[in-house]
């Protein structure tokens, strides 16, 4: 399978083989990790801060839960794994798709077309283009709050099954939450500047999924389900690691939280929303008219 691509002068450059562009992005993140690893303090002094500062949002929640025994029903190591598997899907995500957030400047610049001359797909390079491993940082933060979590003895104990619903539930929130960063890249045709409403789905979202879901009113949960899949990222299937019934409501149909049907629709619905996002950009793509130089 192949696709083709155009050069500056609008001539047919020739086709690109699809299945050589994992090895290709392989590469090319290798080469951009090796030289930010060159700086070797630096790297270890951003990724720390990067650590601190997601650490002291998590101080800041155990010292709040400190002063209750629960949040709604839900305990400190309850609200902690919520936390964690959120932070890790981030990470994940944000690792993938700087491309997109930082893509409006790009944009902004003039600097697009020069993505456009090249022979490689857009979305690649757009995806190669921002591949931060300080945000390694971030990912074991998220580590450190699900080993906490786990650690008390108050959860109900872990077998394969929930090691592998925490694997699946990080991938998968990993994908939505990318998504959202490439949802954010294509308003990016669309706006001169759509950093700050992305940055609301994205970050205010990840700082959103920290809390259980059916602690907020009904309309914000709603669209935290149904428009922007903030739910599936760590709250559905949190009720099945942690064995508690849907109070929410979330899931249709009442199904069963730890059932084998809301086990697929985790992953279903990223897939789904990562189709949705994949619309979106082809069609902001077709909106961008140029740099006009």
């Amino acid at each position: 399978m192949s696709g083709q691509v155009r050069d500056a002068g609008g001539r047919v450059a020739g086709p690109v083989p699809y299945r050589s562009l994992p090895r290709l992005y392989a590469r090319l993140a290798g080469a951009t990790v090796r030289s930010q690893l060159q700086y070797r303090w630096s790297f270890a002094l951003y990724a720390l801060g990067v650590f601190g500062a997601n650490g002291f949002e998590f101080l800041a929640l155990l010292v709040l839960l400190g002063q209750a025994p629960s949040l709604g029903g839900w305990s400190a190591a309850e609200v902690a794994l919520l936390w964690g598997m959120s932070t890790m899907s981030f990470a994940v995500a944000e690792a993938f798709g700087g491309g997109f957030e930082k893509l409006h400047m790009v944009v902004r610049a003039g600097a697009f077309d020069q993505v456009l001359a090249r022979p490689l797909p857009v979305f690649f390079q757009v995806m190669t283009s921002q591949v931060e491993a300080h945000r390694a940082g971030r990912l074991a933060q998220g580590l450190v709050a699900v080993a906490f979590a786990v650690s008390g003895g108050s959860l109900p104990a872990w077998g394969a099954g929930e090691v592998a619903r925490l694997l699946g539930a990080v991938l998968s929130g990993a994908v939505i939450f990318f998504a959202t960063f490439v949802i954010g890249g294509a308003w990016a045709f669309v706006t001169v500047d759509a950093s700050e409403v992305m940055n609301a789905f994205t970050y205010g979202g990840a700082t959103l999924a920290c809390s259980p879901l059916d602690l907020l009113a009904v309309p914000v949960r709603r669209a935290a389900t149904w428009v922007f899949p903030l739910a599936f990222v760590n709250y559905v299937p949190a009720l099945a690691i942690l064995h508690r019934p849907d109070a929410a409501g979330i899931l249709p149909l009442s199904i069963d939280p730890s059932g084998p049907l809301a086990t697929l629709l985790v992953p279903a619905v990223a897939l789904a929303y990562l189709g949705v996002a994949s619309l979106a950009w082809r069609a902001g793509l077709r909106r961008y008219q140029g740099a006009g130089s």
